[in-house]
């Protein structure tokens, strides 16, 4: 099985200095399960990153997916990454877990800094969009045994004016790299490895409630 990591970088500063700051970055390792109702995938901070201390969690919506793990399974499959292949030496699926590709809303991003040991010195949360790419080892557009027991974990962030301490009042983007593993594969309990970049400003007004492409469309 590959060995995985995801680089998690955001544009946050998890310093007392933040407000001059233009970006913060990330590294974090966690676990999590698609057969779970919802599926929450959270973890800490891996050294490296401008947030050393805290945790993150990425809750995926999952509005009108089957309960059954069977039925689950084929849905998640015949939904997301199905029709979303690409052939190559070696070809791929890809998986976009976004409000533009079939999610009921967009996925729930939170951050908790706890940078220096002192408890919690700042909080964010956003939204975000979820792409797993799985590689088709022998390019036969099939699906084989193992295929899908590890590959690449990406995708983009928006952070909502709801953070407290260091982070109240700021809103920003940024974006994900890393990877993914089945853990005893083909089990489907996965360890998440990425960075995050985000980068973050002083806002002037709450976002409201709207659709990914509107809150995107407020930040090109």
């Amino acid at each position: 099985m590959r060995a995985l990591t995801i680089a998690v970088m955001i544009a946050l500063f998890a310093f007392a200095s933040i407000a001059n700051a233009d970006f913060v970055f990330y590294y974090g390792t966690g676990n999590g399960d698609f057969m779970d109702t919802p599926p929450v995938f959270t973890g800490g901070m891996d050294p490296g990153g401008m947030i050393t201390d805290g945790s993150w969690t990425i809750t995926i919506t999952d509005d009108g997916w089957p309960t059954d793990p069977v039925a689950r399974a084929a849905y998640i499959w015949d939904t997301f990454y199905a029709p979303n292949y690409m052939p190559g030496s070696p070809g791929f699926w890809k998986a976009y877990f976004d409000t533009d590709h079939g999610l009921a809303a967009m996925n729930a991003l939170q951050i908790v800094d706890e940078t220096g040991g002192a408890g919690v010195i700042g909080t964010m949360g956003g939204v975000c969009s979820v792409e797993i790419q799985v590689q088709d080892d022998n390019s036969n557009g099939i699906l084989d045994e193992g295929e899908f027991c590890d590959g690449a974990l990406t995708g983009q962030v928006i952070i909502i004016r709801d953070g407290s301490g260091i982070y109240d009042g700021l809103c920003g983007t940024g974006d994900y790299f890393g990877t993914y593993e089945k853990q005893s594969c083909p089990d489907t309990y996965e360890t998440w490895q990425f960075g995050m970049y985000l980068n973050l400003n002083d806002c002037t007004s709450p976002v409201q409630d709207m659709s990914w492409g509107g809150i995107k469309a407020l930040y090109q």
